[in-house]
């Protein structure tokens, strides 16, 4: 397949060309192609498919590392086709989804049922992520890891295996096994106020004098995020220094949806003193763009963990994001049904769907001069690839994938959520404008943002 007449993004710059795609790897990539590398690229074209892309953009499909595809015993939420289906015509091809399921993927047979469920079930690749088995239990690990599993995550706040990640030896363990077996461990970053405080909150706080997502801000304060990462990096240094670790053998963590300064700054500290460490950490595009005073038909649309912070965090993260200082985007896209949003809000689930917004919202950003279109790609699609070790991922070169997108700037339009590929309806994004439309997407060459398609996507596996 060739694709002729695009604007191709590599290597940092846009240039006029042409994509020469065989077999689903990138054969051949033409700038400003003369009449000879032309008839090179059509003779060596296998399958002789043409697109005119019509000066459109091409830039790597999205690598979002941190979702939430439901299915098992939460499929009235999201299954793993409504939900790839949803990424797919987001321009997302590659995906990494979260343990906590019904039942919670913490042993070597759930984790296989839920692989086992998504093959032939997936329209992108998907990564899985298994919870930690109770008691830590060594060869229950070991067993998960051979399943080619991405990583581990922890979930102080409601544990998935009743280990207390709150306890300094539990951390230690679930390191020194990070070392061992250089598996990264995803950390979900919060430390939970003491049932005492909440009710004070309560009392003090009411729904009358402060919306909904400005009191579950109170309830999950940025304190207590920035807590958890600092006892997470005490432990880490107390692992490399107790042990005698060689760089190489440094425990490998990722810290998930950072949302506050503090939290923030504690970790770009100890990445820019120390180079060696294995740390890395995302950011959400609800946590660049959206703080608690944003207004919505129903608050609990945006009520998500960590919660919707102050206008001064959002507006420092966005910042650091058009500075190129953040390295990784993940959207959190944790579908839910329009019943359980509607209720009370101390019985609404948190999160919302994100795959459907935010390249929407970001590219947008990059046709406005807001954002380069450099860091966008770098946090999208390259470091994820580069940070996850996904071979030949996240890049438009010659012998990578053929996972592309291919976007146009149109007149502007509201976002509906009523035309969510994903089962969630309702988002914190209704009616926020862009001029984004993602025209084409490709995986592995096959374009799947087309209706009635069929489920090609690939589970990662990390053998």
């Amino acid at each position: 397949m060739i694709l002729q007449n695009a604007k191709i993004y590599s290597e940092g710059i846009v240039r006029k060309g042409a994509l020469l795609i065989n077999k689903g790897i990138i054969q051949s990539i033409c700038f400003d192609p003369s009449v000879e590398d032309y008839n090179f690229i059509t003779q060596n074209n296998d399958d002789g498919k043409e697109i005119n892309c019509e000066n459109k953009l091409i830039i790597p499909g999205i690598i979002d590392i941190h979702s939430h595809l439901r299915d098992m015993d939460q499929s009235e939420k999201e299954t793993f086709l409504t939900g790839t289906k949803a990424a797919a015509f987001s321009g997302i091809t590659t995906v990494f989804n979260m343990p906590n399921t019904k039942p919670p993927a913490i042993s070597a047979k759930q984790v296989k049922k839920w692989m086992d469920k998504a093959q032939k079930n997936i329209h992108v690749d998907v990564g899985f992520i298994a919870g930690v088995p109770k008691g830590i239990n060594f060869e229950e690990i070991i067993k998960i890891i051979d399943l080619g599993v991405i990583g581990f995550k922890i979930y102080p706040l409601s544990s998935l295996n009743e280990v207390d990640w709150t306890d300094w030896l539990n951390i230690q363990k679930i390191l020194l096994i990070s070392s061992k077996y250089q598996i990264p461990i995803f950390i979900h970053p919060d430390w939970a106020i003491t049932e005492d405080k909440k009710e004070d909150i309560l009392q003090e706080n009411t729904l009358e004098n402060y919306n909904a997502l400005e009191l579950h801000n109170m309830l999950y304060p940025c304190q207590m995020e920035a807590k958890y990462v600092n006892f997470i990096l005490e432990n880490y240094y107390k692992i490399i220094t107790d042990n005698d670790l060689e760089s190489k053998n440094y425990p490998i963590i990722h810290f998930c949806h950072i949302s506050c300064i503090d939290s923030y700054s504690l970790i770009k500290k100890a990445i820019n003193t120390y180079k060696n460490l294995k740390i890395t950490f995302e950011i959400t595009p609800h946590h660049l763009i959206l703080s608690n005073k944003v207004i919505l038909s129903n608050d609990n649309y945006g009520k998500v963990l960590p919660p919707l912070r102050d206008e001064n965090h959002s507006q420092f993260l966005l910042n650091e994001l058009l500075d190129g200082k953040i390295q990784l985007i993940g959207t959190d896209h944790a579908p839910h049904t329009l019943k359980e949003k509607s209720g009370e809000y101390s019985d609404a689930p948190s999160g919302f769907p994100g795959f459907e917004t935010y390249p929407l919202l970001l590219l947008n950003k990059v046709c406005h001069y807001e954002l380069s279109l450099e860091n966008f790609v770098k946090a999208a699609s390259e470091q994820p690839a580069k940070q996850f070790k996904l071979k030949n991922k996240g890049f438009i070169k010659v012998g990578y994938v053929a996972d592309l997108m291919i976007i146009d700037k149109i007149p502007q339009y509201k976002i509906n959520s009523q035309n969510f590929k994903t089962k969630a309806k309702f988002s914190p994004f209704e009616n926020f404008e862009t001029n984004i439309q993602i025209w084409k997407v490709f995986l592995r060459g096959v374009e799947i943002n087309i209706e009635n398609s069929t489920p090609m996507g690939s589970i990662i596996k990390f053998l």
